[in-house]
């Protein structure tokens, strides 16, 4: 009997969009309506790659800034929806969207680092092994919530990330680490 394919949950922003820089907050912000999305000109190619080797793609992300009052739930939901209309631009398939709109101090049960949209993403898509899945990401937070639920996990960050740092003190170490998307998917697709 064939080994059942992995479903790969990508975090969204820094893994396959630009983030926007802010001033007047520590870390740069997540688009927050169309025209402030810029997906990363590897993306589609990438995605597309991962379909067709056989894996299922979801996205899992904390979308925390409309209940921080930044913008609305529709724009927000807009740029959601432009993220997703141009990394699948090239023919790769995503097969679900589970976002947490919540702040950090709302204590929910789904924004990374807690698990409550990997569950969520793999009560929708049980056919997947989780054994050959993975959780993608650029922040520690992604990491984390990976190393929870019991996937394979993927730093996308530079090798002087502070969110390695992070992880080490917590005394997790991501499965991968690379630059980015494209050197995962390399990584991935040679094994």
């Amino acid at each position: 009997m064939a080994a059942r394919p992995g479903l790969i949950v990508l975090d969204r922003d820094g893994v396959l969009n630009r983030l926007l820089p802010n001033p007047a907050e520590p870390r740069p912000d997540s688009p927050m309506r169309p025209s402030q999305v810029s997906v990363f000109d590897w993306v589609p190619a990438v995605l597309r790659e991962l379909t067709d080797a056989g894996f299922g793609l979801a996205i899992a992300s904390n979308q925390p800034a409309w209940a921080k009052g930044k913008t609305t739930r529709a724009d927000l939901d807009a740029a959601h929806a432009e993220v997703l209309r141009l990394a699948t631009a090239d023919g790769g398939v995503i097969l679900s969207s589970h976002v947490c709109y919540h702040r950090a101090e709302d204590g929910c049960a789904c924004r990374k680092p807690a698990v409550g949209l990997l569950e969520e993403a793999f009560a929708r898509h049980a056919r997947f092994d989780r054994a050959a899945s993975w959780m993608v990401g650029d922040r520690a937070p992604d990491v984390l919530a990976g190393a929870a639920f019991g996937l394979q996990t993927a730093l996308l960050a530079e090798a002087d990330s502070p969110e390695l740092s992070d992880l080490e003190a917590r005394g997790v170490r991501p499965s991968f680490h690379g630059r980015d998307l494209r050197d995962f998917a390399r990584f991935l697709l040679r094994r």
